[in-house]
């Protein structure tokens, strides 16, 4: 019994490790209008938001 439990927090910490990465990624806004809803700044010249808080 104590393998197969140890065999399950083995996979999900595998899965977690692979998914969290991704998930914070996607969260980015990707046009000016979603960045400045969201209450961060469009950089025009490389057209990204950054994280910087406007002002």
């Amino acid at each position: 019994m104590s393998s197969k439990l140890m065999n399950t927090v083995i996979l999900a910490s595998a899965l977690l490790a692979v998914t969290a990465p991704t998930v914070s990624f996607a969260a980015a806004p990707k046009t000016k209008a979603e960045c400045e809803k969201a209450k961060m700044k469009w950089d025009d010249a490389t057209s990204k938001c950054t994280k910087e808080v406007k002002k």
